[in-house]
Protein backbone atom coordinates (compact mmCIF):
# COMPACT_ATOMS: atom_id res chain seq x y z
CA UNK A 1 0.00 0.00 0.00
CA UNK A 2 2.80 2.41 0.92
CA UNK A 3 4.64 1.56 -2.31
CA UNK A 4 1.52 2.38 -4.36
CA UNK A 5 1.16 5.78 -2.67
CA UNK A 6 4.78 6.60 -3.42
CA UNK A 7 4.26 5.63 -7.08
CA UNK A 8 1.16 7.85 -7.31
CA UNK A 9 3.08 10.81 -5.84
CA UNK A 10 6.00 10.24 -8.24
CA UNK A 11 3.64 10.05 -11.23
CA UNK A 12 1.84 13.22 -10.15
CA UNK A 13 5.14 15.08 -9.79
CA UNK A 14 6.28 13.93 -13.22
CA UNK A 15 2.99 15.05 -14.75
CA UNK A 16 3.13 18.44 -13.04
CA UNK A 17 6.75 19.03 -14.04
CA UNK A 18 6.11 17.92 -17.60
CA UNK A 19 3.05 20.17 -17.93
CA UNK A 20 4.91 23.07 -16.35
CA UNK A 21 7.61 22.96 -19.03
CA UNK A 22 5.02 22.62 -21.81
CA UNK A 23 2.96 25.45 -20.31
CA UNK A 24 6.05 27.68 -20.25
CA UNK A 25 6.72 26.95 -23.93
CA UNK A 26 3.06 27.65 -24.74
CA UNK A 27 3.41 31.03 -23.04
CA UNK A 28 6.69 31.57 -24.85
CA UNK A 29 5.04 30.80 -28.20
CA UNK A 30 2.29 33.31 -27.39
CA UNK A 31 4.94 35.96 -26.68
CA UNK A 32 6.81 35.12 -29.90
CA UNK A 33 3.65 35.65 -31.97
CA UNK A 34 3.69 39.31 -30.92
CA UNK A 35 6.96 39.70 -32.86
CA UNK A 36 6.72 37.07 -35.62
CA UNK A 37 3.12 35.96 -35.94
CA UNK A 38 3.78 32.64 -37.69
CA UNK A 39 6.81 31.50 -35.66
CA UNK A 40 6.90 29.13 -32.72
CA UNK A 41 9.46 27.04 -30.87
CA UNK A 42 10.13 23.87 -32.88
CA UNK A 43 10.14 20.58 -31.00
CA UNK A 44 13.21 18.44 -31.73
CA UNK A 45 13.10 14.85 -30.53
CA UNK A 46 15.74 14.10 -27.88
CA UNK A 47 16.56 17.76 -27.21
CA UNK A 48 15.23 20.27 -24.71
CA UNK A 49 14.92 24.00 -25.13
CA UNK A 50 17.77 25.74 -23.32
CA UNK A 51 16.70 29.31 -24.04
CA UNK A 52 14.53 31.43 -26.31
CA UNK A 53 15.57 34.98 -27.14
CA UNK A 54 14.11 37.60 -29.43
CA UNK A 55 16.49 40.03 -31.06
CA UNK A 56 14.45 43.18 -31.62
CA UNK A 57 15.73 44.88 -34.74
CA UNK A 58 14.92 48.19 -36.34
CA UNK A 59 11.97 48.65 -38.65
CA UNK A 60 12.57 48.55 -42.42
CA UNK A 61 10.30 48.92 -45.44
CA UNK A 62 9.43 45.23 -45.10
CA UNK A 63 8.50 45.68 -41.43
CA UNK A 64 10.31 44.70 -38.27
CA UNK A 65 13.39 42.54 -38.68
CA UNK A 66 12.96 40.63 -35.41
CA UNK A 67 14.72 37.31 -35.00
CA UNK A 68 13.73 34.49 -32.65
CA UNK A 69 16.77 32.54 -31.44
CA UNK A 70 16.24 29.11 -29.88
CA UNK A 71 19.07 27.13 -28.30
CA UNK A 72 18.72 23.42 -27.57
CA UNK A 73 20.52 21.11 -25.17
CA UNK A 74 20.40 17.39 -24.53
CA UNK A 75 20.57 17.89 -20.77
CA UNK A 76 18.73 20.90 -19.35
CA UNK A 77 20.03 22.03 -15.99
CA UNK A 78 19.00 24.73 -13.56
CA UNK A 79 17.56 28.07 -14.58
CA UNK A 80 20.24 30.78 -14.72
CA UNK A 81 19.18 33.92 -12.89
CA UNK A 82 20.10 37.58 -13.50
CA UNK A 83 21.35 37.27 -17.08
CA UNK A 84 22.54 40.48 -18.72
CA UNK A 85 21.68 40.98 -22.40
CA UNK A 86 21.90 43.75 -24.96
CA UNK A 87 19.08 46.26 -24.81
CA UNK A 88 17.67 44.92 -28.09
CA UNK A 89 17.50 41.29 -26.84
CA UNK A 90 14.59 39.95 -24.77
CA UNK A 91 14.77 36.61 -22.97
CA UNK A 92 11.47 34.75 -23.34
CA UNK A 93 12.50 31.36 -21.89
CA UNK A 94 15.47 30.26 -19.81
CA UNK A 95 18.37 30.33 -20.04
CA UNK A 96 19.01 26.96 -18.45
CA UNK A 97 22.37 25.38 -17.76
CA UNK A 98 23.42 22.75 -20.28
CA UNK A 99 25.74 22.37 -23.22
CA UNK A 100 24.36 23.93 -26.38
CA UNK A 101 23.79 21.31 -29.09
CA UNK A 102 21.99 23.39 -31.70
CA UNK A 103 20.82 26.97 -32.22
CA UNK A 104 18.02 27.85 -34.64
CA UNK A 105 17.17 31.40 -35.67
CA UNK A 106 13.82 32.28 -37.25
CA UNK A 107 13.06 35.54 -39.05
CA UNK A 108 10.66 36.90 -41.67
CA UNK A 109 13.55 38.61 -43.42
CA UNK A 110 15.28 36.68 -46.17
CA UNK A 111 18.82 36.02 -45.03
CA UNK A 112 21.72 36.80 -47.32
CA UNK A 113 24.22 33.97 -47.48
CA UNK A 114 27.64 33.34 -48.89
CA UNK A 115 27.94 32.04 -52.46
CA UNK A 116 30.15 29.17 -51.32
CA UNK A 117 27.25 27.34 -49.70
CA UNK A 118 26.37 23.85 -50.87
CA UNK A 119 22.84 22.59 -51.54
CA UNK A 120 21.05 19.56 -50.13
CA UNK A 121 17.38 18.48 -50.31
CA UNK A 122 15.72 16.82 -47.32
CA UNK A 123 11.95 16.26 -47.06
CA UNK A 124 11.35 18.65 -49.99
CA UNK A 125 13.32 21.41 -48.25
CA UNK A 126 16.15 22.97 -50.18
CA UNK A 127 18.91 23.50 -47.62
CA UNK A 128 21.96 25.68 -48.13
CA UNK A 129 24.86 24.77 -45.88
CA UNK A 130 28.52 25.18 -45.15
CA UNK A 131 30.97 23.73 -42.66
CA UNK A 132 33.47 25.86 -40.79
CA UNK A 133 35.83 23.67 -38.77
CA UNK A 134 33.52 21.53 -36.59
CA UNK A 135 30.43 23.75 -37.02
CA UNK A 136 27.66 23.20 -39.54
CA UNK A 137 25.60 26.20 -40.70
CA UNK A 138 22.31 25.46 -42.46
CA UNK A 139 19.79 27.84 -44.04
CA UNK A 140 16.40 27.45 -45.68
CA UNK A 141 13.32 29.51 -46.43
CA UNK A 142 9.99 27.84 -45.62
CA UNK A 143 6.42 29.20 -45.37
CA UNK A 144 7.58 32.81 -45.49
CA UNK A 145 10.21 32.43 -42.78
CA UNK A 146 14.00 32.13 -42.86
CA UNK A 147 15.55 29.40 -40.71
CA UNK A 148 19.23 29.36 -39.87
CA UNK A 149 20.96 26.72 -37.80
CA UNK A 150 24.33 26.48 -36.14
CA UNK A 151 25.36 23.14 -34.71
CA UNK A 152 28.63 21.67 -33.57
CA UNK A 153 29.56 18.38 -35.24
CA UNK A 154 30.54 15.74 -32.67
CA UNK A 155 30.57 11.95 -32.49
CA UNK A 156 27.03 12.05 -31.08
CA UNK A 157 25.74 14.92 -33.23
CA UNK A 158 27.19 14.07 -36.61
CA UNK A 159 26.68 16.14 -39.74
CA UNK A 160 23.80 13.85 -40.79
CA UNK A 161 22.19 14.18 -37.33
CA UNK A 162 22.46 18.00 -37.54
CA UNK A 163 20.65 17.95 -40.91
CA UNK A 164 18.01 15.60 -39.50
CA UNK A 165 17.36 17.84 -36.45
CA UNK A 166 17.15 20.96 -38.61
CA UNK A 167 14.74 19.36 -41.08
CA UNK A 168 12.61 18.12 -38.14
CA UNK A 169 12.51 21.66 -36.68
CA UNK A 170 11.55 23.32 -39.97
CA UNK A 171 9.30 20.66 -41.45
CA UNK A 172 7.70 19.50 -38.21
CA UNK A 173 5.25 22.38 -38.21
Amino acid sequence: MKKEKVMVVVLLLMTILGCSSKDNLTKTNDMIKEYIDTAKVPVIQGLEVKEVLVNLDKETEEGLRNTVIISYTDEKGKLTKNVNTDSNVSIFYGPYDGEKVLTISISKVEVEHANEMQTKNINNLELLYTKVQDNLYIYTRHNGLSYTSEGRITNEYTEDKQFEMFAEAVGGW
